[in-house]
């Protein structure tokens, strides 16, 4: 199932519910669009949708405005956007309009006057860089890294060598935020770890029933989160029908039937993770967001990072937290360095060792939503188009790649980079 989502589009479509029908469905087709990376067409149907006859509400007419410069921008055409922008803001402007409309507008508006290569700071205040021949690292292998993500369109790499940044590479279509994908999953894991951790879930065996009252009959009820943690629930992958396609997405999942028996197959499921969402809020007393902020994120120094909501405001625990490539790196940091940061433990040990070995015989290379890899040794967070964050403790060694949207011949960055990351460090 695909993982690229882009967040302004899934905020829009939840407020198109309640205009005409037909506006209505044009719209969607213009969010999904750009939403799906095919910004020439999004910016052909928003002037399509504006310049037909004027039987459209102000509001309408602001979303396809807003629309056309998301497009507009996309594509790299600042001059139209600009113009585009200005017409918003004659139109617009003085309109009663969401507060989340003014609020994108003015992240358009911000990316626009910048239009800039993304520059990664000289100094963070966490993050230093180092020359990678001072760490005994290979530094041809390195640069055959480099071209490596820009030949498979990665929008940032960063290698990490005993805490420090030996290689970052950003495209020019870098931005901050960028989403993590499907990767979101191991973090999700990370929370499940620390609640345990709090006293606030007894273990990973304690079934699903025990949060969600319409999952105690049946074979549902034999569910438990180590089922969800695992992949092996029941739960199908439901590829273009599941949860990516819906706005209020945990009473889909919570709805959900299952398909095989909890614990008999292993199947890659987007909904059986993010029927976690409403499990962590139960367990944590709050909105599983809030928990992560104050409890992972900003203890990591993460100002960047947050986990994405869905138009209920419910978090998305299977896909696309927002946040930066040296914020990822901090929770391949966490993970390397067995839970501690800075001397406080943010996770247990047990559980980082527990989540990152094999979970179940049906996919000997999964832990606890974690994939594992045997040369080199490690494990590793997985997104859509190898967004991914990667362990190797060995080689005191992290490795993060982010892309945002596919590029005309996509091809498979870990197939090459699996046997590079062999040669990174030299003996």
């Amino acid at each position: 199932m695909r993982d690229f989502r882009l967040t302004v589009a899934l905020i829009l479509i939840g407020f198109v519910a309640g205009v005409p029908a037909q506006a209505s469905l044009t719209l969607d087709q213009i969010f999904e669009l750009n939403r799906s990376g095919k910004w020439e067409q999004a910016a052909e149907s928003a002037q399509n949708f504006l310049s037909a006859k004027p039987d459209k509400s102000i509001d309408q007419l602001c979303q396809a405005r807003y629309s056309l410069i998301y497009a507009e921008t996309r594509l790299g055409r600042t001059a139209q956007a600009q113009t585009s922008l200005k017409t918003y803001g004659e139109k617009c402007q003085s309109t009663a309009l969401p507060e989340w409309l003014g609020s994108e507008i003015g992240k358009l508006r911000d990316e626009l006057a910048a239009r800039k290569p993304f520059q990664p700071p000289v100094n963070d205040g966490f993050w230093q860089t180092s020359d990678p021949k001072t760490l005994g690292m290979n530094v041809t292998a390195l640069e055959n890294h480099r071209r490596l993500c820009e030949r498979t369109g990665a929008d940032a790499c960063l290698v990490v060598r005993r805490g420090k940044i030996v290689q970052e590479f950003y495209s020019a279509r870098y931005r901050i935020p960028m989403m993590a994908m499907s990767s979101t999953k191991s973090i999700t894991g990370i929370l499940v770890g620390m609640l345990i951790d709090d006293g606030k879930i007894k273990d990973i065996d304690v079934p699903v029933c025990s949060y969600v009252s319409e999952w105690c009959a049946g074979a549902k009820a034999k569910v438990t989160l180590r089922h969800l943690l695992s992949m092996t629930s029941g739960l199908p992958r439901m590829w273009e029908d599941g949860v990516s396609g819906t706005n209020d997405k945990n009473p889909f999942v919570i709805k959900l039937p299952l398909a095989a028996e909890p614990g008999t197959k292993w199947d890659y499921s987007n909904e059986g993770v993010q029927l976690l969402s409403p499990i962590l809020d139960k367990a944590a007393g709050e909105p599983i967001q809030n928990y992560a902020r104050k409890r992972l994120f900003e203890p990591l120094g993460m100002s960047e990072t947050r986990l994405h909501l869905d138009s209920k405001n419910h978090a998305w625990t299977y896909a696309d937290m927002e946040t930066s490539a040296r914020d990822f790196a901090r929770i391949g940091l966490l993970m390397l360095n067995k839970g501690i940061w800075n001397k406080q433990p943010i996770v247990s040990a047990k559980w980082v060792a527990l989540s990152t070995e094999s979970s179940q015989k049906l996919n000997p290379g999964y832990g606890l939503l974690w994939w594992l890899y045997e040369n080199p040794a490690g494990f590793g967070a997985q997104g859509y188009l190898d967004t991914n964050l990667y362990v190797f403790p060995k080689q005191d060694m992290i490795i993060v790649r982010m892309q945002s949207k596919p590029i005309e011949v996509q091809t498979s960055y870990e197939k090459e980079a699996l046997p590079l990351f062999t040669r990174f460090v030299q003996e």
